[in-house]
């Protein structure tokens, strides 16, 4: 014979079983006695009666407030709302499923009731065993329609979590040369239709490979991080700001001038950030400006290219200075 004790001479506490909470359903009959007799029926069949309504406007109330997991729905109830527009009121703002009672048993009530999406169609009078099956066909159902419609979302989440990630560069957070491209268009498109100035900058990091070699490629990866931080101070929410390379950086904005001023600022960011941030490098950019003619149709590739031709005479400048 086992002993159940425990070395101390407590008992063994063992591991409670799982306890399933009852279905909770709602009733909506407007007949007293029917609404008795299937209070006590479902309670013989082992479920919860989470509330009883006698008029659609009521069960309308009741579905929003007690959120129960089935309603058991009166389709002939007397009132401005029979059961039928209750069950579709109640659909519109939540997913709790619906058996409908009914003594009617005619074509028209049937094809109304069927366009509301039931999950039971029980015509009086019936049996315990009958309304038990419609009861747990319609639960089994509706679990399988919310576990279908939660792998759906899910689906949908990752596809729009995937796409947003093919578009931003992993680095710095800005978009990439894709994103770029796609949401700049729409900004050429938009800029063009309400006449809008617009600029297009291009950016390149002056002296990565140095930093990269004096002091790691750590340090490199944060000099990045640190030029899209001073294009974000410098830029609007509403322009595309993006690394289109390993140290070259591009912005589509909007302009209330010319591009100088937009370029000024930078440079003065860039001051206040080297005077603040104790870096071991110091943070430099070449910057090459376009101003976009909104009454050509100009493409992003050809604007790039002259933004990137006069980033490039301003580097040569600054060379030939030193």
């Amino acid at each position: 014979m086992s002993d159940s004790s425990s070395a101390d001479g407590g008992e063994t506490q063992r591991p409670s079983a799982t306890v399933t909470a009852p279905t909770q359903i709602l009733l909506v009959e407007d007949e007293g006695i029917v609404a008795q007799d299937l209070q006590e029926s479902m309670l013989r069949l082992g479920y919860s009666v989470a509330g009883i309504a006698s008029e659609g406007t009521q069960a309308v109330a009741m579905a929003r407030q007690l959120q129960p997991d089935l309603i058991v729905m009166d389709v002939g109830l007397r009132g401005e709302v029979d059961g039928i527009q209750a069950a579709r009121l109640i659909q519109q703002s939540s997913h709790i499923p619906v058996i409908y009672l009914t003594g009617h048993g005619d074509t028209a009530t049937l094809q109304r009731a069927v366009s509301t999406g039931p999950l039971g169609y029980i015509v009086k009078p019936f049996q315990e065993v009958e309304l038990r099956c419609a009861i747990e066909v319609a639960i089994h159902r509706h679990r399988a329609d919310v576990a279908l419609r939660e792998r759906e979302e899910a689906l949908q989440r990752n596809a729009l979590l995937l796409k947003s990630l093919s578009l931003v560069d992993d680095l710095t957070d800005l978009k990439n040369r894709r994103g770029f491209y796609e949401l700049a268009r729409q900004s050429l498109l938009l800029a063009r239709r309400e006449q809008h100035t617009m600029g297009l900058f291009f950016f390149d990091l002056n002296g990565l490979k140095q930093i990269n070699d004096r002091f790691g490629h750590g340090a490199g990866d944060q000099a990045l991080r640190d030029t899209a931080t001073v294009l974000r101070q410098t830029f609007r929410e509403s322009d595309v700001l993006a690394r289109i390379g390993g140290d070259e950086f591009v912005a589509l904005a909007y302009l209330s001038g010319d591009t100088n001023a937009l370029s000024v600022r930078l440079r003065e960011h860039l001051v206040e950030f080297n005077a603040t941030q104790p870096r071991p490098y110091r943070l430099d950019v070449s910057i090459g400006t376009t101003l976009v003619n909104v009454g050509r149709d100009d493409d992003i590739e050809s604007l790039i290219a002259s933004a990137d031709a006069a980033m490039y005479e301003e580097k040569r400048t600054k060379s030939s200075t030193r």
